[in-house]
Parts: structure tokens; C-alpha cells; sequence
């Protein structure tokens, strides 16, 4: 049964049946009409391009980790993470385990170089780095492919949110996220989306605080928790579970390929996705840039664990035989919330799905108006053209994304098929770009054919594989690309422009582009808090 379906199912008051008093629809109503005036008031300081899509360059550290968390974190997250959990268990507290230390390989391989020479995108950087069909094949797989299925991804989850807890149409929860989202996003700029990012990062955390001891209060404490789910799913090293079946050899073998697979795709993720290199490209300097991106990993290991995956886990033990995993957020929130802090749950999911689709929206007007119309439509134009063109596109791009919303509609959990999707075009530009900004000898031409057999293998093994083998794909992409790339570039002799002198190494011989000593303590802080949790998390849920 498809989650539409099961929707149209619910009485109109939501899941439970629980209604809000006049107060919280007055916060929920001042809430969103806030964004908007706020974005209007941001109008000012969109001029021109760098204004608009990149805030003037201008944000401290606390507001990029701030953003960055509040746009992770989202509807697709609140539900589609926590239904994650509901469905596989305990091993999925290695998702944020591992994005801690995969935050730190991308701060040093990426972070610096992007920043360095005032990037508008990866893709920028590529191009610089290798040459022009690097740089393009990631603007245009970005801009045309991964934006429209992440922004269907977080309009969808934001309609499920206000659908199932607050009772409305489902198209009219989408209308609902579009306009507000699409108003002040368009109005205010990238400034308006890292200035509500930090509001609505605390907004949607309040709910998320209270929700975590009830919960675990309800199923017994840890010990309760385990006892309550099945076997294979209480278990950190569990050779027998559904994750681990996707890799062709059995037992400890298995689990330890899975816990790879976790980070590969972890590594994919935070080293190629622009809507997040946009927050360190936003910097207010080359260090500012970096601090941002390690304050995200340690904000992102502890708070995912605490506030969505341990209350998906409880809801695994008080509703064991839901039909569609997503739902049991949903669930969860309308039994533990009583009146009153009903409406504050509600305001903190808009919050949560808000902060993701602003972020997607001002990224996909920045590569579109920059990486493809300024350079292949229009290059000699105004800078107030170009703001312009990028607010027709992302009204444009919004409406198309409507369609794919509707497509998530029809699957059972969100989150699993975003994931797939990511495995399948992130880890061949992770690995591309990794290895050109750790390696100097790496060449155009082994880039180009890292590009075009990573995509190749990566598509076929989505259809063979299929969407649950999603961490298996993701290390043997990362594995393969980079392989190809190291393999062609020694094959080929590199072109001028990518000789070290010219270059990475002058880019390390910049201060700009090096390491400060802050920044390798707090890089240390994040690895050892990383591994830290992972021993934690097997010595405790090794059962």
C-alpha cells in the first residue's frame, strides 16, 4: 500500500486525532508569515550574485554549522530517518558515527581549494581543477538530476508532516510548503535561508528535546529498547541483517564491509553535495570555512543519535507492525505530546522541512544561474539580470518539483529511495574530487573516465542491486572511481594548468588554503568524538 493511500485513510484531526488549540495555530500562522517579512527584509542585500546566492561570503562558523545541521535535518530526517530506524534497527546509529569522520577527510581534501578560489560551486572548482567536462558533468547531473529529486524528497516529507499531524489535503500541505518556502527564499536570498536556518534550527530541536525521554521512558530505558526489538535489529554486528545481505560474503565479513558502506556513503555525501559545500563557499574566510564544516560533524553525531534515530527505535517497540515505517514519527509524537506542546512539535517539523527546501531552492538558483546560464545562455549581462533570472528559474523549478513529490508519494519509505538515488551519482564525484585535491599527479583524463565508468557502473548496479543495496553500491563506487582515477591519471601525462606548481600545491602554499592549528585541533575533536561513539555503540548494543 502506497503512503498516499494509507493517508486518505486518516480522519482530518491526523493520525491520532489530536487538534490544535487557537495558540498554536497562531504560532504556526506568525511563524511562516515571519519567513516571509524576514525574506522581504533580506531583499535589500540581494544585488547581485555573491549577495544572493552566497550571502556577501560573510557568515561566521556557528551560523554555517547551524544552517548546514538545520538543512540536514529536515522532514525527510524527522520522518524518513526515524522510519529508517523503525524498520533496520540499531546499526543505523553508524550513519552519524561515520559522517563525523567523513566530515574531516572533506574538510582537508575539498573545503580549502573551493574556498580558495571563491567558488560558486564544486563544479567551479572541478572545472578549475581538471577541465571543463569535470566541472560540467557535476553542474548539469546537480542542477537538472539530484536537485529535483532531493527538493520532490523534502516537499513531499514536509505535505506528510502537516498531513498526518495536523490533518490536511495533501496537495494543499504541498502548496502550503511551495509558496512560504519558494516566498521568502526568492525575496531575501541565501542570507534569508542562513539567518532562518539558525531560528529554525532551535525551533525544530524544543520538540525533539522533550520527545526523547518520554519515549525512552515508555519502552523501559536502553535495556527495555533492546529487549524490545527483534534480534537482528538489536545488535550493532548483527551478521544476519537485511543491510548486510547486500554484500556477497556472509557473517563478521559482512558487517564490517556494511560499516564501510556507511562511510562511503557518508564520504559521498559531505565532499560532493553542493546545497552543503554552499555553507563553507558562504564563509567568511578560508578558516571560517573549515571550523563551520567541523562544528557541523560533531553537532551531527550527537544529536541524529539522540533526537531521531533512539525515538524511530522506540516506535519500532510500541508499534511493531506498521505498514509504512515513515509513519512512525508521526505516531510517536501524537501519543507523547499533549495538548499544548502539540503545536510546538508542528512548528518545529515546518521548521525542520523549511530549512531544507530554502537551502535547495538557493543552491539550485545558484548553479543554474551561474554555472549554466551566465556561462552557456548569457555571459556579458547585468548583475541585477542575473538575480532576476535566478528567482524566474527557481519558481519555475519549484513548480516542476511538484510532479516529484508526488512520485515519493507512492513509495514506502522516502528516505531509502533519496538514498539510493545518492548512491548512484555522489560517490564517482566524491572520489573525483578527493583525489584531485589530495593527489597533484591526477589528470583531466583520468577525471573524465573516473566520471564516465563511475556513472555507468553505478546506474547499472542501481537497477541490478536495487534500492536496499544502497551501501554496497556506494563503497564499490567509491572504491571503483577512485581506482580509475588514480589508474588513468598515471597513464596520462597532466595538462599545464594541473602540474603541482600551478595548482594544488600552490593552493598549500597559500595561507588561505592551509590548516591552522585550530582547525586541526577541532578536526582531532570530531574524529576521536566519531570513534568514540562507535565503541560506545558496539559495547552497549552488542547483545
Amino acid at each position: 500500500m502506497s503512503i498516499i493511500n494509507t493517508i486518505r485513510l486518516r480522519p482530518l484531526q491526523g493520525i491520532g486525532g489530536q487538534t490544535l488549540v487557537l495558540t498554536e495555530w497562531m504560532a504556526i500562522c506568525v511563524f511562516m508569515l515571519g519567513l516571509i517579512v524576514f525574506g522581504a527584509y533580506m531583499r535589500q542585500n540581494t544585488a547581485d550574485s555573491a549577495s544572493t546566492f552566497l550571502a556577501d561570503r560573510s557568515l561566521p562558523p556557528s551560523v554555517q554549522a547551524f544552517s548546514t545541521v538545520a538543512t540536514n535535518l529536515n522532514a525527510n530526517d524527522f520522518l524518513g530517518l526515524a522510519g529508517f530506524a523503525y524498520a533496520y534497527g540499531i546499526i543505523v546509529l553508524l550513519g552519524p558515527i561515520t559522517n563525523a569522520i567523513a566530515i574531516v577527510l572533506a574538510t582537508i581534501a575539498i573545503i580549502p581549494f573551493i574556498r580558495q578560489i571563491q567558488a560558486f560551486s564544486l563544479g567551479e572548482w572541478l572545472t578549475r581543477r581538471f577541465s571543463r567536462p569535470v566541472g560540467d558533468a557535476y553542474d548539469f547531473i546537480w542542477t537538472f538530476v539530484w536537485m529535483f529529486v532531493n527538493m520532490g524528497l523534502y516537499i513531499y516529507a514536509g505535505s506528510l508532516v502537516l498531513n498526518t499531524l495536523l490533518g490536511w489535503n495533501l496537495w494543499l500541505s504541498m502548496g502550503v510548503i511551495i509558496v512560504v518556502g519558494t516566498a521568502y527564499t526568492i525575496l531575501g536570498g541565501f542570507g534569508a535561508v542562513a539567518g532562518s536556518d539558525t531560528i529554525q534550527f532551535v525551533l525544530m530541536f524544543v520538540p525533539l528535546v522533550l520527545l526523547l525521554p518520554v519515549t525512552l521512558y515508555m519502552v523501559g530505558g536502553i535495556s527495555g529498547l533492546i529487549e524490545g526489538l527483534e534480534a537482528h535489529q538489536a545488535s550493532m554486528t548483527p551478521s544476519d541483517h537485511p543491510l548486510a545481505a547486500e554484500f556477497p560474503v556472509d557473517g563478521p565479513i559482512a558487517v564490517f564491509l556494511l560499516y564501510f558502506g556507511f562511510l562511503a556513503s557518508a564520504i559521498s555525501y559531505w565532499s560532493a553535495e553542493s546545497q552543503i559545500l554552499q555553507r563553507p563557499l558562504s564563509a567568511e574566510d578560508a578558516e571560517s570555512a573549515q571550523i563551520g564544516y567541523l562544528y557541523t560533524s560533531i553537532w551531527y553525531a550527537i544529536l541524529v543519535p539522540l533526537f531521531i534515530l533512539l525515538p524511530g527505535l522506540a516506535a519500532a517497540v510500541l508499534y511493531p507492525n506498521l505498514d509504512v515505517a515513515d509513519h512512525a514519527m508521526p505516531m510517536l509524537i501524537n501519543d507523547v505530546m499533549p495538548p499544548g506542546l502539540y503545536g510546538v512539535v508542528v512548528v518545529g517539523l515546518i521548521a525542520g522541512v523549511l530549512s531544507s527546501v530554502d537551502s535547495q531552492l538557493n543552491n539550485f538558483q545558484t548553479l543554474f544561474t551561474e554555472r549554466i546560464y551566465r556561462r552557456y545562455v548569457a555571459p556579458d549581462r547585468s548583475p541585477a539580470h542575473y538575480v532576476r533570472i535566478g528567482r524566474i528559474a527557481g519558481v519555475v523549478f519549484m513548480v516542476a518539483c511538484i510532479g516529484v513529490a508526488y512520485m515519493f508519494s507512492l513509495e514506502d519509505s522516502m528516505y531509502l529511495v533519496a538514498q539510493s538515488v545518492l548512491a548512484t551519482i555522489m560517490p564517482t564525484f566524491a572520489a573525483v574530487a578527493i583525489v584531485g585535491g589530495l593527489w597533484d599527479r591526477s589528470t583531466s583524463t583520468g577525471a573524465i573516465l573516473g566520471i564516465a565508468i563511475g556513472l555507468a557502473v553505478s546506474v547499472y548496479m542501481g537497477f541490478e542491486l536495487g534500492h536496499e543495496a544502497l551501501y554496497s553500491r556506494s563503497l564499490y563506487s567509491l572504491l571503483l572511481v577512485t581506482g580509475v582515477v588514480v589508474v588513468g591519471s598515471l597513464l596520462t601525462a597532466p595538462k599545464d594548468h594541473e602540474t603541482p606548481t600551478n595548482f594544488v600545491q600552490s593552493a598549500l602554499d597559500d595561507d588561505s588554503a592551509t590548516l591552522s592549528p585550530r582547525v586541526k585541533r577541532i578536526a582531532a575533536v570530531s574524529v576521536s568524538v566519531g570513534i568514540a561513539l562507535l565503541i560506545v555503540a558496539i559495547l552497549l548494543f552488542q547483545v
